[in-house]
C-alpha cells in the first residue's frame, strides 16, 4: 500500500525528512520508505471547536496470557485531550503520564520476559501507586488500549475504577483489512505510518497507541473517530449454550468463537451481532431445531471487552 502521511499540525518526528533525504531522493519517493523513531510532542493540534474531552491510553505487561491465572506486572497510563467533532488529538499530558511495576503473586513466564524484558528479579518489592492510577482513570471520559479485551480484563482485577468507564480499542475498533492493512499489530501499523518505537514496555506502547489514534486512514477518518464510533456501537452477545460438538464447524463458519471451560460461563460457542432476533432465528432453525431460551447480553462502551459481560445466570 502507499505510504500514508499523518495530518496533525505538530510533527511526531524529531528528525525531518529534509535532514535525511536529498532532493533527488525525494523525486523518487515511490521507490523507498522512510522510518523514523516516534517522538510525541506535548501538542499535536490546536483546538478549533471549543469542545475538548479527556482520554487515557492504557497498556499493561503481565506474567502471561491467561485471563484467569496471570497478573499485571507493569502498567502504563498516558492522558490526552481531543476534539470529539473533528477526531483530532490535541494535548498529550506527558507530565501526568504514569508507568509503574508490581511484584506479582505468580511467576512471570519465560515468554512474557522475552516479550517485555521484565524478569522476576526486576519486580521484587515493586508496587504500583494505586491512588495515582485511580485518579488518572477517574479524570478520563474514555479509556483506549490496543487489544482492550486483554488489558481491560487484567486491570479490572486490581482497580475497580476501570469498570465504570467507556472503553475503546485500536486493535478491534478499526477494520484494518478494509482500510488496506494486512494486520492489526501495533508495530506493523507503526511501520505503515512511517515510525517505529521501543516495543512491549507499557508507556512506550501507550505512546504508540496514541500516535496511531492521531493518524488519518485511507477512508479519510482519523483512527480516533473510528475507535469512538466502534466503542459507542450497541451489539449483543449470544452464547450458544448446550452440547453442540457436532455443529462446531457450522458455528465456526458462521463466525462463532469458542470460550474455554476454564472461564466463567465457558465451554460455549458465542457470537457478537447487531441483530439478535435474526441470529436467534438462525440458531433455532439451523442448530437446535427448536425454540430455545438463550442468554442475550447487551454490549456497549461501558461493558465491552470486560469479563463482566459473562456474569449472567
Amino acid at each position: 500500500m502507499n505510504f500514508i502521511k499523518h495530518t496533525n499540525e505538530f510533527d511526531i518526528f524529531q528528525v525531518q525528512t529534509g535532514e535525511i533525504i536529498n532532493q533527488q531522493g525525494q523525486a523518487q519517493a515511490d521507490e523507498w520508505r522512510l522510518f523514523r523513531r516516534l517522538r510525541l510532542p506535548d501538542q499535536l493540534n490546536r483546538g478549533t471547536t471549543g469542545t475538548v474531552r479527556r482520554g487515557l491510553i492504557v497498556d499493561v505487561e503481565t506474567t502471561g496470557l491467561s485471563l484467569v491465572n496471570d497478573e499485571v506486572v507493569q502498567i502504563g497510563l498516558l492522558p490526552f485531550t481531543y476534539e470529539p467533532e473533528t477526531g483530532r488529538i490535541l494535548d498529550i499530558d506527558h507530565t501526568n503520564a504514569y508507568e509503574g511495576m508490581r511484584e506479582p503473586g505468580v511467576p512471570i513466564s519465560e515468554e512474557a520476559t522475552l516479550i517485555s524484558g521484565l524478569t522476576q528479579e526486576m519486580l521484587v518489592g515493586k508496587a504500583i501507586q494505586n491512588e495515582k492510577v485511580e485518579n488518572l482513570v477517574e479524570q478520563a471520559g474514555i479509556l483506549i488500549a490496543h487489544n482492550a479485551k486483554f488489558d481491560r480484563v487484567m486491570v479490572e482485577k486490581l482497580w475497580p475504577a476501570f469498570a465504570s468507564k467507556h472503553w475503546g480499542c485500536t486493535f478491534t475498533g478499526v477494520d484494518w483489512l478494509r482500510e488496506g492493512f494486512t494486520a492489526g499489530k501495533l508495530d506493523y501499523l507503526g511501520y505503515q505510518f512511517g515510525w517505529f518505537f521501543e516495543r512491549h514496555r507499557a508507556l512506550s506502547d501507550c505512546e504508540a497507541c496514541l500516535a496511531l489514534l492521531a493518524q488519518s486512514l485511507p477512508s479519510c477518518k482519523t483512527v480516533l473517530e473510528e475507535v469512538r464510533t466502534s466503542a459507542l456501537k450497541k451489539e449483543y452477545l449470544i452464547p450458544a449454550v448446550g452440547n453442540l460438538f457436532e455443529a462446531k464447524e457450522i458455528l465456526k463458519e458462521r463466525g462463532y468463537q469458542w470460550r474455554g471451560k476454564e472461564l466463567p460461563n465457558g465451554n460455549v460457542w458465542w457470537i457478537m451481532v447487531d441483530d439478535p432476533t435474526s441470529e436467534l432465528d438462525w440458531l433455532h432453525q439451523e442448530i437446535y431445531g427448536c425454540q430455545k431460551d438463550l442468554p442475550i447480553i447487551e454490549i456497549n462502551a461501558l461493558n465491552r471487552y470486560s469479563e463482566r459481560i459473562w456474569e449472567y445466570s
